[in-house]
């Protein structure tokens, strides 16, 4: 006797499904990468906005004397985040994703209270989304883009001091990085927020320069690769100054150093459609829907603080 087994395709909790968890994966990405990790983070942000920023000179007296005498500055000044909003819109056939999950369909009860593809097809979308983001944080150019990136902004007519790029090598990695270092204005370099942004390539050349020149050992390193996740970052020798890689700076011969914390990235999480990934079928055109959208954008306070090799 030949059985029939019905494999139901079926897609009516994947609205709900992504609802529930899609955002904040995305947001998890988002936060991860490596601009928003050593970076200052407002989640608020829409459109351009200025964000106060205020720092002060202290004059120290004499304590043993009575009085009140108020001496020292205080400056607040005013960052400017412009942002941009993006989308993703993508549809998918069901057919072809039932060939590929059928063994995942496949449950031990008549009910398919789960959409099994649901959390790799969001997670991806996400790891995506946020790696656009991270480039974008860089590399964006105004008027092409809605802001101007890192990049753009870390310049000398902006007040940072900028010097000649050299591709890190096997050999040279360490004396270019303490070079970049050296640049870093003195009124910042007591800073524990200290790092010089490279692109993945110069790192792994670092790291080989570190060996070669026999500094490579466990404090030249911080513990981030017990996290899941993460990476080890590395540090010029001697100091607190991070080395660290981002995506962001792939394809692009520079780097950029200084206080990483003054660097604002703005995105708009608070909102329902800020920063969002939303997925579900449509009955009518016989697809699975996927739309995903970000605000963020980036503004840096005292730039006279930073450093670019290019």
């Amino acid at each position: 006797m030949k059985k029939n087994f019905n494999f139901d395709y079926d897609l009516t909790g994947l609205s709900t499904w992504t609802k529930e968890n899609a955002d904040e994966m995305l947001l998890q990405e988002v936060l991860g990468l490596t601009l928003p990790r050593y970076a200052s983070v407002r989640g608020n942000i829409r459109g351009s906005e200025k964000v106060p920023f205020m720092t002060n000179s202290l004059i120290f007296q004499d304590g043993k004397s009575c009085g009140f005498t108020p001496t020292g500055d205080t400056t607040i000044d005013q960052v400017l985040i412009e942002t941009t909003t993006e989308k993703v819109n993508m549809e998918l056939c069901p057919y072809e994703l039932y060939d590929y999950f059928l063994s995942q369909r496949l449950r031990a009860t008549n009910f398919q209270e789960e959409v099994p593809f649901a959390e790799q097809l969001i997670q991806d979308v996400a790891n995506r989304m946020a790696n656009q983001m991270e480039t974008k944080l860089w590399q964006a150019t105004k008027p092409t883009d809605d802001f101007d990136g890192v990049l753009d902004l870390v310049v000398s007519g902006n007040g940072a001091t900028e010097i000649t790029y050299t591709a890190l090598t096997a050999s040279n990695g360490v004396d270019v990085l303490a070079a970049v270092a050296a640049a870093i204005p003195s009124n910042v370099v007591h800073r524990d927020d200290l790092a010089i942004a490279v692109s993945y390539a110069d790192y792994r050349n670092y790291v080989q320069a570190l060996r070669n020149a026999s500094q490579l050992n466990l404090f030249s390193f911080d513990d981030g690769g017990v996290q899941s996740g993460s990476e080890f970052v590395a540090f010029i020798p001697g100091t607190r100054i991070a080395v660290v890689p981002t995506v962001g700076l792939e394809g692009q011969s520079a780097f950029v150093a200084g206080p990483m914390s003054y660097i604002q990235v703005g995105m708009n999480s608070t909102d329902s459609n800020g920063m969002t990934i939303r997925s579900f079928y449509d009955e009518g055109e016989d697809v699975i829907k996927v739309i995903g959208r970000t605000t963020y954008g980036v503004g840096i306070f005292d730039i006279a603080s930073f450093v670019k090799a290019s």
